[in-house]
C-alpha cells in the first residue's frame, strides 16, 4: 500500500441552520451556537471553514459576525467564557 493505511475518522455532522430569514437575536444565538458546538470556540477554525468551503451567503452573513467575536476575543479574555456561560443560561431557560 503506498502512503501506508488509510485512516477513518467518524465526524458528527449538524442539520443545516439557515439564518436568512430570521430577527438578528435568533441568528447570533445560532451562530454562537455554531461557533461554540462546532468549532470549540474557536473563531479562526470557523473562518477558516468559511474561506475554503463556505458558501457566498455564509460569507457575507456569517463571516462578518466570526471576525467581530474574533476581534472582541483578542480585546476581552473573558468574553469567549461569557458566550459559553449565556448560552448555556438560556439553554436552561428553554
Amino acid at each position: 500500500m503506498v502512503g501506508g493505511p488509510s485512516l477513518i475518522v467518524p465526524v458528527e455532522t449538524y442539520d443545516l441552520i439557515d439564518t436568512t430569514n430570521l430577527s438578528a437575536l435568533v441568528a447570533n444565538f445560532a451562530r454562537v451556537h455554531m461557533l461554540l458546538a462546532m468549532f470549540d470556540g474557536e473563531p479562526d477554525k470557523w473562518i477558516e471553514f468559511f474561506e475554503s468551503c463556505g458558501t457566498p451567503e455564509e460569507r457575507r452573513r456569517d463571516l462578518p459576525f466570526a471576525e467581530e467575536v474574533k476581534r472582541r476575543m483578542i480585546g476581552d479574555p473573558e468574553y469567549l467564557s461569557r458566550l459559553r456561560r449565556v448560552v448555556g443560561e438560556l439553554s436552561e431557560l428553554i
